[in-house]
């Protein structure tokens, strides 16, 4: 097993330290088990694919490639 330092809000660290009191645990045992528990449940959770929307613009008033023409169209 691993060592680390890990920065922990103070509110959390009190709800950790509340949990191992209560079930006679230390912190180590009571973050692992809410890692873990954390971990499985991230898992278990299906993944669902970012898609963002696309609308349809029509046609474009100039041919794209045609420098001149969108120059034209921008100072009009």
């Amino acid at each position: 097993m691993k060592r680390t330092t890990l920065i922990i809000d103070d509110a959390c660290l009190k709800g950790i330290r509340d949990l191992a009191r209560k079930d006679d645990r230390n912190l180590s045992e009571v973050v692992n088990a809410l890692l873990t528990e954390g971990l499985q449940r991230r898992k278990d959770k299906p993944r669902r694919d970012f898609e963002l929307p696309s609308f349809s613009m029509g046609r474009p008033k100039v041919h794209l490639g045609d420098r001149g023409a969108l120059e034209a169209l921008m100072d009009s």
